[in-house]
């Protein structure tokens, strides 16, 4: 009787312990059923359920309507500073890529460019995005010639900047992630061009858009 009673006591704790095991493995799973592709159902909210925007999406919030904000003027991000070159002429006198030739960074520039600059770009760098479909200006198509001319600081340069409607990515992207990406179109530029360039624009407008280009000197 006395061996019996034992036993249970055994089977219970086995029990009990596996219990809590299955249930250690399932809050580690954020309660997500195994098998499910329901959402989980939420036992405890926390900050990742909070209401927020995502990538690309506006904000009601900000008269600008732009929910990704740029660095408050005179701050910099932590481990951080401020892009210091205002033209790509000052870039490419003082920046050299040091980076150059480093393939073993070639994931890392994809995985950042395909989070930060695929959206527009497409992952190819010369295809049209969903954005563009829905009324983005599509940019230039990174394989084309004048942008395979363009310097690897000239580039790091338009990263870091921004040109056009295209933010600058100096407060977003560390230095090293930057040129990972350059380095990582330069090797998406080894591919055909898909399309044909845009005919260029007539003499006199050729004029008129000469000192915009010459201000912006970051032409694409």
């Amino acid at each position: 009787m006395l061996k019996n009673k034992r036993n249970l006591i055994i089977a219970a704790l086995v029990v009990a312990a596996a219990a809590v095991s299955f249930l250690v493995l399932w809050a580690g799973n954020d309660f997500q059923a195994f098998r499910s592709t329901e959402p989980p159902i939420q036992i405890r909210y926390d900050m990742y359920y909070q209401s927020k925007v995502g990538a690309q999406q506006g904000s009601e919030f900000f008269a600008d309507r732009l929910a990704m904000r740029g660095h408050v003027p005179g701050t910099v991000p932590r481990d951080g500073d401020i892009y210091p070159y205002a033209t790509f002429e000052e870039a490419e006198a003082e920046l050299r890529n040091p980076l150059a030739g480093r393939t073993d960074l070639l994931e890392r520039g994809k995985n950042r460019f395909n989070v930060f600059c695929a959206t527009c770009h497409s992952p190819s760098g010369q295809d049209t995005t969903e954005v563009v479909r829905k009324g983005m200006p599509k940019p230039p198509s990174l394989a084309a010639p004048n942008a395979k001319n363009y310097s690897d600081a000239r580039l790091f340069h338009v990263i870091s900047a921004g040109q056009n409607i295209m933010p600058g990515y100096a407060d977003k992207l560390k230095p090293e992630d930057r040129w990972a990406i350059v380095n990582y179109v330069r090797e998406l530029q080894k591919a055909p061009l898909k399309y044909a360039e845009a005919p260029k624009p007539a003499a006199a407008d050729s004029a008129k858009a000469t000192p915009t280009t010459a201000n912006t000197g970051q032409a694409q």
